[in-house]
């Protein structure tokens, strides 16, 4: 499952691998789209200033946003 180009997905988060590129921050966030019936396993590379200081974790439920196929925002679902 390739990310839109533009758009946002409503997502829950399966596992949670921190990485850094040339010390900057990032997650690769294993995800399973809201509404799936599937359940497709799907991975996103999430750099740590789009989480605005938060931590991913196991369980969250997250809209993710695309912008050029890459993400720009992952705020937690209210």
């Amino acid at each position: 499952m390739n990310p839109p180009m533009f758009g946002s997905w409503s997502v829950e988060v399966k596992d949670v691998r921190p990485f850094a590129i040339h010390g900057d921050q990032y997650y690769e966030l294993h995800i399973v789209r809201a509404g799936d019936s599937d359940n497709t396993l799907a991975s996103l590379k999430v750099p740590q200033h789009a989480l605005k200081g938060r931590v991913p974790a196991t369980g969250d439920k997250l809209t993710v946003t695309f912008l050029a196929g890459q993400v720009t925002s992952a705020r937690p679902v209210t």
